[in-house]
């Protein structure tokens, strides 16, 4: 038999099958099984029929159908064969849903791919199981929870198995395999490839970039995807390109040569043609710059037992951090015992400074560009102390010397003042004696410093309390000491040589002997007599101060006496005479020198005395005519006062007598005077208290304080003042009264000697009279010129100009400016009624003015005036 080849379709696969030529019965039985289903142009099929067309409800295959073509070519025929489900077996195989052979997934994403049995009992299938690209069994789930392995497998009741990835990663990429074994023979598999799609990742692209000043930088932005992205970069929105500046890298900006201008927002931005997938990423860059430590030029100097504070300076960008340590130890001084650092200004603290603290320091500046350091030379100064400052002696005309010795660091300057004096003496010789001389003497290495003060031939001046002053940069110390210079006795501080006594009144004689050291005292009488023997002297102390107390019974107690004092360094004698004092003699001479109704002024000459015995008071005794001297009236006076006596009667005859009154008491009366007052009449002439000169200067430019002394009532009392004050001017030399310029102002209140005289003109001259006012009348005037200080009145030109532009330019403005036309001139209209009015007051005030400004400033002023009223009668028209 030859072999005929036939193709099967079963569902959409064709099967082609060897098999001997069929009989004509084949094609009978299927015509019989299947009458009006298998025709050929709606035919009867027939065995010698050369195509056959299956026709079905549908002409496309249908997977729940059964049927499939046979196509014969002379030995081969095409069979179209339908087939009922119950009566034929499906080909055993796997399916993997979703369907396609490659699935395309993005990374991240949670998938599920399952393996579906497709045969007819799938009780059958074993050994089911997903194989994945390193072809390794993928395990199932076994114990159920939250956390699950990124990839694992799940038995579902169909007995499909699923494969699950929780979040598909890139390196998860790859062909996986599904395989089965069915009915214990046939083993069965199906693959899917799983395609990555990476969404474009920054790996490397910090947002906050930063270079270095001066030098090439990469700003990184390393970018990846799948399919592989392009990248550009942009600048303050502009793209960028490779220059000599910008160098365009694979994963990054390279800037060459890096400036502060190259500060700013990059964007670094990255795309995928094939997915439109567009990313960006802004990259802030901040150009850093290493920082600087500013060199000090000299050393610090820091003070012993005080706190101190060391500046270390330092730019950069970011401003940088600092520390330090000292050189020695290279301990970090942030976490030293007393010392403290300030990070961010760079401020060293070091608290109650020591003197192991001197030495060298490092300051160290970073930031997160560079480091850089300076050493910095610390010295610990010394507060100088004075070790020794030692009193001193020495005798009158021979050399002193005062030493002090002081100690610091450096050694200090030692200088001595004299505490009388204000000033310090300086180096060297004194410029004013140079008897006195000072000299230092340093050692460096000690620190010790020796002051001497020399003074050749030393005077009694010379002694007393010294001050020794040590000062170094740390400070200064002070202590004193004292200099005693050694003289023989000396009676300097007693100027009297006599002492007084009268009518056997004890008396003390004192005698007082400065020396150094102190002098012994003894007194002698009459010569070298001594005063041992006579009680009615006695005396106390012997010395630098001995009184004698003396009863004067006679006149042989009135005498010298010797005050002998004696030290070491000699004797001295002083004489101090006791004299009998008495009463002063009578007043050689009184003479009337003013005289009124009621007071009277002597000029009184006191009796001659010794200046060492002077008269105190003088006493005046008065009376009336008829009168005796017991029924007088005394009135003391002190000497060289004024002598006035007041309260007298007026026409009245008066006798005077006086006495002088000294320590011993009042003398004889003596210089007897008769006076008869004046009858009762005004009042004396005023005198106004003024300055000596020609006028009196006001401290104000409308006001003026007028002042005066009340004069004589002549018996009857002062009621009120009349005061008259007129403006004058000077003419040829001569002063001149300006007609009605003057005013009268009465004073009435009693006792009052002052009164202002008010709304004056500045810069004027005025004369002023006062008279004072009894029952009698009128006094004669005191007069007193006076001047007013400058004030500050516009002249009529300056006023004249000012208002003339601001009224003209008012006038234009207001015309102008329409919007505003009322409120201007509203405010010009109150402006120039404001000017008219005061222009008016002042005119009208000064009514001499023409007299004190030429014709053309008053011109220029009613010229200014008649402006202020043209303006108005334009605001108000407009």
């Amino acid at each position: 038999m030859s072999a005929a080849e036939t193709s099967i379709c079963v569902s959409v696969l064709c099967i082609y099958v060897l098999r001997a030529t069929p009989p004509s019965r084949v094609f009978d039985h299927l015509a019989d099984t299947r009458e009006n289903v298998c025709t050929e142009k709606s035919a009867p099929i027939s065995p010698d029929s050369r195509k056959i067309t299956c026709n079905y409800p549908t002409t496309r295959f249908h997977p729940s159908s059964s049927s499939f073509s046979l196509t014969r070519k002379r030995s081969n025929e095409r069979l179209c064969v339908s087939i009922l489900p119950a009566a034929h077996a499906k080909e055993p195989s796997l399916e993997i849903m979703p369907n396609g052979d490659t699935q395309t997934r993005p990374i991240g994403s949670s998938i599920i791919l399952t393996c579906k049995p497709n045969v007819d009992d799938t009780k059958l299938i074993k050994d089911m199981q997903w194989i994945d690209p390193q072809d390794r069994v993928i395990e199932s789930l076994n114990t159920p929870g939250h956390s699950k392995p990124p990839m694992y497998t799940e038995l579902l009741q169909d007995n499909s198995l699923s494969l699950f990835f929780n979040s598909l990663q890139e390196q998860q990429a790859g062909k996986y395999t599904c395989k089965a074994t069915y009915a214990n023979s046939i083993q069965l598999q199906r693959s899917v490839t799983i395609d990555t799609i990476v969404a474009i990742t920054w790996d490397n692209a910090p947002s906050n970039q930063y270079p270095i000043l001066g030098e090439d930088f990469a700003i990184q932005c390393k970018v990846r995807a799948r399919p592989s992205p392009s990248v550009d970069w942009l600048y303050n929105g502009e793209l960028i390109k490779t220059n000599d500046h910008y160098i365009i890298e694979t994963y990054a900006l390279k800037i060459k040569n890096v400036q502060e201008s190259d500060d700013g927002i990059y964007t670094c931005r990255a795309y995928v043609l094939t997915t439109g997938e567009l990313k960006e990423r802004p990259i802030r860059v901040e150009v850093h710059i290493r920082p600087t430590v500013e060199e000090l030029s000299s050393p610090v100097d820091v003070i012993e037992g005080e706190d101190a504070s060391i500046q270390c300076k330092a730019h950069g960008k970011p401003p940088p951090k600092f520390t330090w340590v000292k050189s020695l130890t290279h301990q970090n001084l942030s976490n030293a015992d007393r010392f403290g650092v300030d990070p961010d200004t760079g401020v060293l603290t070091i608290t109650n400074v020591n003197r192991e603290d001197a030495g060298e320091y490092q300051c160290t500046a970073t930031n997160l560009a560079a480091q850089a350091n300076t050493n910095i030379r610390v010295n610990v100064i010394v507060k100088p102390k004075i070790m020794e400052f030692l009193n001193s002696s020495v005798v009158q005309d021979k050399e002193a010397s005062l030493v002090c010795k002081a100690f610091g660091r450096p050694p200090p300057q030692v200088t001595f003042r004299k505490l009388t004096n204000d000033q310090p003496y300086a180096k060297g010789a004194q410029l004013d004696d140079d008897r006195i001389i000072l000299t230092n003497s340093a050692d460096d290495i000690t620190g010790e410093t020796v002051g001497r003060l020399t003074i050749s031939e030393s005077l009694r001046s010379n002694d007393g309390l010294y001050e020794c002053i040590a000062e170094n940069a740390g400070g200064e110390a002070r202590r004193n000491g004292h200099l005693t210079v050694e003289f023989p006795p000396s009676f300097a501080s007693m100027p009297n040589t006599s002492v007084w006594s009268w009518e056997q009144k004890p008396v003390n004689i004192s005698c007082i002997a400065e020396s150094i050291p102190n002098a012994t005292i003894r007194w002698t009488v009459h010569g070298d007599q001594r005063i041992d023997n006579d009680n009615m002297i006695k005396q106390l102390g012997n010395g630098p101060l001995s009184t004698l107390m003396i009863v004067p019974l006679d006149k042989r107690y009135y005498t010298t006496y010797k005050c002998i004092a004696s030290n070491a360094h000699g004797t001295r004698e002083r004489n101090i005479e006791l004299r009998e004092a008495t009463k002063p003699g009578e007043v050689p001479q009184a003479k009337m020198a003013e005289i009124t109704a009621t007071t009277i002024r002597f000029d009184l000459v006191p009796p001659s005395t010794n200046p060492e015995l002077p008269v105190r008071t003088i006493t005046v005794q008065y009376k009336e005519e008829g009168q005796t001297w017991m029924q007088a009236r005394n009135k003391t006076w002190t000497v060289d006062s004024f002598y006035v006596l007041e309260g007298l009667k007026p026409h009245t005859s008066y006798e005077f007598r006086f006495a002088a009154r000294n320590e011993v008491g009042l003398g004889n009366w003596g210089a007897y005077h008769q006076e008869i007052t004046p009858v009762r009449t005004f009042p004396n002439e005023p005198k106004i208290i003024t300055p000596t000169g020609e006028y009196d200067l006001s401290r104000f430019n409308n006001q003026y304080e007028l002042a005066w002394l009340a004069p004589a009532d002549n018996g009857e009392p002062i009621d009120m003042y009349r005061v008259k004050y007129c403006q004058i001017k000077r003419v040829s030399g001569d002063w001149q009264l300006l007609d009605d310029t003057c005013r009268t102002e009465d004073v009435k209140t009693q006792g009052r000697l002052r009164h202002w005289l008010k709304n004056l003109y500045s810069d004027t001259f005025y004369k002023v009279e006062l008279m004072a006012h009894n029952a009698m009348g009128f006094s004669k005037p005191g007069s007193a010129k006076f001047k007013t200080a400058r004030g500050k009145f516009l002249s009529s030109n300056y006023l004249s100009l000012s208002l003339f532009l601001s009224s003209s330019f008012s006038c234009l403005f207001s015309l102008s400016l329409s919007p505003f036309l009322f409120f201007l001139s509203l405010s010009f209209y109150v402006v120039c009624n404001r000017v008219r009015y005061d222009s008016r007051k002042y005119y009208s005030k000064r009514r001499t003015y023409s007299q004190r400004v030429s014709s053309r400033d008053f011109r220029g002023f009613v010229f200014a005036f008649k402006i202020v009223t043209c303006h108005r009668s334009l605001c108000m028209c407009v």
